[in-house]
């Protein structure tokens, strides 16, 4: 998803934003959920995050769109930028709920921002798909279509909630988003599925969790929206929960994989932005989580998922807190030039 490019270069990469999703649904689910800490950290974290977003958009200002927009498969961290102005605009929405005009400005930034990258990343997917697997080597950084997508429609639900026409379009732009997810997992499928040499430890993506991370704010969006029963969104619940299992799974077994080959700090103590997207993605399963945990048993209807949900809810912010601390001490430690990036084992 994101090149770091040169150690520690003024030019942030592209996929930036992953590190503004990630702080910024973290504070508006899990901290919301810690005992007293929202109270007390909504509106300083909502500061740092209006301040880290317009650095990244002065830095994309600054450098030009060259760098960003080149990359066949690296140009989809561009949906980081739509995704982050997003999480600002809902973070400002909790700081300051009686002021709504900063959510809707950058409502309106996320939403050029969209209209933007959106005919782009849709040429690359018809590039990615007309082209052989091995050439392109798609990741799930192609899902940021889906998760900007959603993303919109997700802001849009809860600005506008009583106006109609904003309603109908963010019904527009949960099934164009997941139209694109399918395509995309396909595509990611069929790289992986197309045979030829490939292993687990150099060739999986870090991105890929967004398999599950796409699905989440799809789900969340549907709920926020109200505009389904709850029986689709159940069984959404219930397909990325498998798919989180799964693909976190995969990533285990290919710390293993790394750990035979790198050692336990080449494998486990390295730092690069894509990592951002999985504490993204974590924090957005339990944001979709959160969401449907009290819906689930209406009426005895999904006591099962009802009752995992649940248990998710009452704890799992405190895993996304822990793997929020953890990469920024990464990231802390990579920018004071104590850490190495060594992503990949030799290919």
């Amino acid at each position: 998803m994101i090149a770091e490019g040169s150690a520690r270069s003024a030019r942030l990469p592209t996929g930036i934003g992953a590190v503004i999703m990630a702080g910024g649904i973290f504070g508006a689910a899990a901290l919301q959920r810690i005992p007293g800490a929202g109270a007390l950290l909504t509106t300083p974290l909502s500061i740092a995050l209006a301040i880290g977003w317009a650095g990244v958009a002065a830095s994309a200002l600054r450098d030009g769109m060259a760098d960003h927009t080149g990359p066949l498969v690296g140009s989809f961290a561009i949906g980081t930028w739509t995704a982050a102005s997003v999480v600002v605009a809902r973070m400002a929405m909790l700081a300051a709920p009686a002021l709504l005009w900063p959510a809707e400005l950058l409502f309106a930034v996320s939403l050029g921002l969209w209209a933007w990258f959106v005919p782009r990343a849709i040429g690359n997917l018809v590039r990615i798909a007309r082209s052989p697997a091995a050439s392109t080597r798609p990741t799930g950084a192609i899902l940021l279509t889906t998760v900007a997508t959603q993303a919109v429609a997700l802001l849009g639900f809860r600005l506008f909630a009583d106006v109609w026409q904003m309603r109908w379009l963010g019904f527009a732009l949960l099934a164009f988003g997941a139209g694109c997810y399918v395509v995309g997992t396909g595509l990611i499928a069929r790289r992986y599925a197309a045979g030829g040499a490939w292993r687990l430890a150099a060739d999986w993506d870090n991105t890929n969790c967004i398999l599950h991370g796409a699905l989440s704010i799809s789900g969340l969006a549907a709920v926020v929206g109200e505009g389904f029963g709850i029986a689709p969104i159940a069984w959404l619940w219930v397909l990325t929960a498998a798919v989180f299992l799964a693909v976190e799974a995969i990533e285990i077994a290919r710390l293993g994989a790394r750990v035979r080959v790198l050692g336990w700090r080449g494998a486990v103590i390295v730092y690069d932005t894509s990592q951002w997207a999985r504490n993204f993605t974590f924090g957005m399963f339990y944001a979709f989580t959160v969401a449907v945990a009290g819906r689930l048993d209406v009426d005895g209807g999904y006591p099962e998922p009802a009752r995992v949900a649940a248990a998710i809810a009452g704890g799992g912010q405190y895993l996304v807190l822990a793997l929020l601390a953890v990469e920024l001490a990464l990231m802390g430690c990579w920018l004071a030039g104590r850490l190495e990036r060594q992503l990949h084992p030799a290919r």
